[in-house]
């Protein structure tokens, strides 16, 4: 039979993602700690957990208990390595570092791996991992062995962040782009449209249609390109078995006209859209605005047809 030594759910930690999208709650009953994801908000996405250690012994087999009592079930003894329990973490031991697309968030203890929600939480009824797993139970598994692909996937996540977190990044990658821009079309930029939102930053410019761009039937007259989606991985490949293989770094390109004084705020959304919904565009993707008129949806290609 289950012990119980059930208290009001204590959260020892809580952080959300520097998108905003998904918070991150380290939560204790008094029997067990769990590391929870969430979304935010109305923002779509489902509550992933995954245990991280037993605070009470053991039971013998699988609480099932628990769970038929809408409690947290307790890891079973042969699938945690201290079955008689550990002592609760204190607060200043403990750290989150998100993945690069805010999807997934890692749990460190004393500056050591514990406990993971990756992006694919979830899938074949798997939540993540944790350092004090030993065998699978309650949808946890086990930290991967050293020299694991996954552990290299951790660390470029601690690189990223660090990386973002210098002052001058997000002005030098954007100059930087729009100077390539500026030098593939052979003109300088008509305007800038920088879009508020505290992160990701991103930005929209509109320039003059290049001649050869034209089509002698068709109204374009400007070119749009957004700067700041290539600079990040898009969340939810790990979930699509084509692409799985694929960072699908990409910009927006797209032609408009200057009478459509809403487009960039169009092109906005849409580059946003992967870190709000956690979903990612790829080719022959579909973006629909909501807004009436005929070219108020969008279709993702590899190539712009000039």
């Amino acid at each position: 039979m289950t012990q119980s030594a059930s208290n009001a759910p204590t959260i020892l930690l809580e952080q959300a993602n520097p998108y905003e999208t998904r918070v991150a709650q380290l939560e204790s009953d008094g029997r067990t700690l769990y590391l929870y994801l969430s979304p935010v908000d109305d923002l779509p996405g489902e509550t992933n957990a995954v245990w991280v250690r037993n605070l009470i012994e053991a039971p013998a087999d699988s609480d099932r208990e628990s769970m038929q009592a809408g409690q947290a079930p307790l890891q079973k003894k042969a699938a945690c390595k201290h079955p008689a329990g550990l002592p609760l973490p204190a607060k200043n031991e403990l750290d989150l570092v998100w993945f690069a697309e805010g999807t997934g968030v890692a749990l460190y203890y004393q500056g050591a791996l514990e406990a993971v929600v990756p992006p694919w939480s979830g899938l074949d009824r798997i939540q993540g991992y944790a350092r004090e797993a030993l065998e699978l139970d309650v949808a946890t598994l086990p930290l991967p062995q050293a020299g694991s692909p996954f552990l290299d996937r951790l660390q470029s996540n601690l690189d990223f962040w660090t990386q973002r977190s210098q002052a001058d990044f997000w002005p030098r990658f954007r100059d930087q782009l729009l100077a390539w821009y500026e030098e593939r079309l052979g003109r300088q930029h008509r305007q800038y449209f920088a879009l508020e939102r505290k992160y990701p930053p991103m930005a929209v410019v509109e320039f003059d249609l290049p001649d050869e761009w034209r089509s002698p039937n068709a109204d374009f007259d400007r070119l749009y390109l957004t700067l700041g989606m290539s600079y990040q991985p898009m969340p939810g490949l790990e979930r699509s078995k084509e692409n799985a293989a694929s960072k699908a770094w990409t910009e927006i390109i797209t032609k408009g006209h200057s009478d459509l004084r809403q487009l960039p705020g169009y092109i906005g959304r849409m580059a946003l859209y992967p870190w709000l919904s956690g979903s990612f565009f790829f080719y022959v993707h579909v973006y629909e605005s909501g807004q009436d008129g005929p070219k108020s949806d969008y279709i993702f290609s590899e190539q712009l047809k000039k």
